[in-house]
C-alpha cells in the first residue's frame, strides 16, 4: 500500500492545530470570565460588552475551523479522478476552440445561421 507524501505529515498538523485551537479558545474564555469579574465588581457596562466580545471570539474561532475543515474534505472529495470521463460532445461545431488568451469574436445571429446552414 502506498502512501500519499502530501498526506504524510496531516496527522502531526492536525493534532497541533487542534492543541493551538484549543489553548486559543481557552484563553479566550479565560479572558471573558476575568471581563465578567470586573464588570460584576465596577458595573460597567464596557465590561459587561467585552466579556460578550470574549466569547463570540472563541465562538468564531471554532466555527471558522469547523468550515476550513468541512471545505477540505469538499476539495479532497472533488479531487478524485472521475472513473467515466463524459465523452467529447458531437454534433455542429461552431468554431474552432479558442487558444489562450484568446477572445471569442462577436457573433452576429446571421453568421450564426451561417454556420449552422438554417
Amino acid at each position: 500500500m502506498q502512501r500519499n507524501p502530501e498526506r504524510a505529515g496531516r496527522g502531526p498538523r492536525l493534532a497541533g492545530l487542534a492543541l493551538l485551537t484549543l489553548v486559543a479558545v481557552g484563553v479566550m474564555l479565560r479572558l471573558s470570565l476575568w471581563q465578567w469579574d470586573r464588570a460584576q465588581a465596577t458595573h460597567s457596562l464596557l465590561n459587561y460588552s467585552y466579556a460578550v466580545e470574549w466569547v463570540l471570539f472563541a465562538v468564531l474561532t471554532v466555527a471558522g475551523l469547523a468550515r476550513l475543515v468541512v471545505e477540505e474534505r469538499r476539495r479532497a472529495v472533488h479531487e478524485q479522478p472521475e472513473a467515466d470521463p463524459m465523452p467529447p460532445a458531437e454534433g455542429v461545431m461552431i468554431g474552432p476552440p479558442l487558444q489562450p488568451g484568446e477572445e471569442l469574436p462577436e457573433i452576429t445571429l446571421v453568421r450564426l445561421r451561417r454556420r449552422l446552414r438554417i
